[in-house]
């Protein structure tokens, strides 16, 4: 259905352009003339941060640097611009993605172009027709998907402090409460003048009598 709705061309290719001996990104897109809801297939080459031509590469790194991550593919038309895939290039620096026409664009002409970090644009727009034919789907149109996925966010765990064991409590000195009473008690000066009259009053009667036992006792003896 999309065959027939759509136009096929010969594929559009961006010119790269050269660093040093090191080829620049380009995009082929296919086909060149689209309906609205239809499918395109995008594909891009030569997608890395670096231009390593000289020397001995590093371990682990490949001559165009690392692959570029965080892609975006638009097509433009006008003031408006449509987001129709996000993703990332691959270990060969190279992507291959098939997105969905957006169905609010009006027939005519447009472009299609690579974001990178900063919307900075990565490859030279390439011309897109967008047919009068009627829309293959209506709707919001699904933003596709390309590359390796990103690494997953680290997230720091969160840390819960040890529990404090019995060798860890600190040895000092905790204030108890008695546990009879926690009412305090009132001492006046009387109550303890009182106290201290009566504890000498026992004390003498107690000595007076232990007195008159040890007299009667030796009376007896004698009788």
């Amino acid at each position: 259905m999309i065959a027939a709705a759509a136009v096929l061309a010969a594929p559009l290719v961006s010119d790269p352009s050269a660093t040093a001996s090191c080829l620049g990104p380009a995009v082929k897109i296919k086909p060149a003339r689209v309906a609205r809801g239809g499918a395109l297939t995008v594909t891009g080459q030569n997608f890395g941060d670096d231009c390593l031509d000289t020397g001995t590469l590093p371990q682990g790194v490949g001559p165009l640097g690392n692959p570029l991550t965080g892609l975006v593919i638009v097509i433009d038309q006008g003031d408006n611009e449509f987001v129709v895939a996000t993703g990332s290039a691959g270990s060969d620096y190279a992507f291959k993605v098939d997105v969905v026409v957006p169905a609010s664009l009006q027939p005519g002409d447009a472009t299609l172009a690579i974001l990178g970090a900063g919307d900075a644009r990565l490859t030279t727009d390439l011309p897109l027709v967008i047919s009068g034919a009627e829309p293959i789907s209506a709707g919001e149109t699904a933003v596709a998907t390309f590359g390796p996925p990103p690494p997953p966010d680290t997230v720091p765990e969160a840390t819960v402090p040890p529990p404090v064991l019995p060798g860890d409590i600190p040895d000092e000195h905790v204030a108890t409460v008695p546990t009879l009473s926690t009412t305090p008690v009132q001492d006046d000066g009387i109550n303890s003048n009182e106290r201290r009259v009566a504890t000498v009053g026992i004390a003498i009667v107690l000595g007076l009598a232990a007195i008159g036992f040890a007299i009667w006792s030796r009376a007896q003896r004698r009788g």
